[in-house]
């Protein structure tokens, strides 16, 4: 007697509905996880940016004896760069952000480029980058760059106004910056350089 019998393979209901749900499972895990990563990712890149250009603000100063004048002739605590980017461009790169041609502006007189822009530090309007303002990595343009006008060695940012004590309002150093709230996005993170 030969009886063939069909062997079935595979998995049954309840073996792919527990693998289902592990999935599941993990997902929901990993997803948010991966999302947490992304942003930091992205705060360490715009920290970067804003050290980069701290450093420029130091080979100007090691240059030319004093701290780059972006408002054009006077001395500023804090340099906007969401009202003062092209001024700040100018200066830090020598060049016309919208010409590209050199110039020299806010006491960069030999119009070295102490630092070139990449098109990642640019704000992204609508569909489009503008070449003459800057915003971090989550499109932020509330970037505000701290300098020691005084020469004491000290620096005093807003954002630390609020400080109870003194001594947590000034920060030794000759130039700093931070990322403020942005008022057109409040989710964006704020941070600091010296955090």
């Amino acid at each position: 007697m030969n009886i063939n019998r069909v062997r079935k393979t595979g998995f049954t209901l309840i073996e792919l509905l527990a693998v289902v749900a592990i999935i599941g499972i993990l997902s929901g895990v990993l997803i948010p996880a991966v999302g947490a990563v992304r942003k930091q990712s992205k705060i360490a890149a715009s920290k970067a940016q804003l050290a980069n250009y701290v450093n420029a603000m130091q080979l100007f100063k090691a240059e030319y004896k004093y701290f780059p004048l972006v408002s054009g002739t006077a001395d500023s605590d804090e340099i906007k760069l969401s009202s003062e980017s092209s001024d700040f461009i100018q200066v830090i790169s020598g060049r016309d952000p919208s010409t590209g041609a050199s110039v020299s502006f806010g006491g960069n007189r030999r119009r070295i480029g102490f630092y070139s822009f990449a098109a990642s530090e640019f704000w992204l309007d609508i569909d489009a980058l503008s070449q003459t303002k800057l915003a971090d990595r989550f499109n932020n343009r509330n970037i505000i760059i701290v300098v020691d006008t005084d020469g004491d060695g000290f620096v005093a940012p807003s954002v630390l106004a609020a400080e109870t004590k003194e001594e947590d309002k000034r920060i030794r150093t000759n130039v700093t910056a931070f990322v403020g709230t942005d008022s057109a996005d409040a989710s964006n993170p704020t941070y600091e350089l010296w955090q």
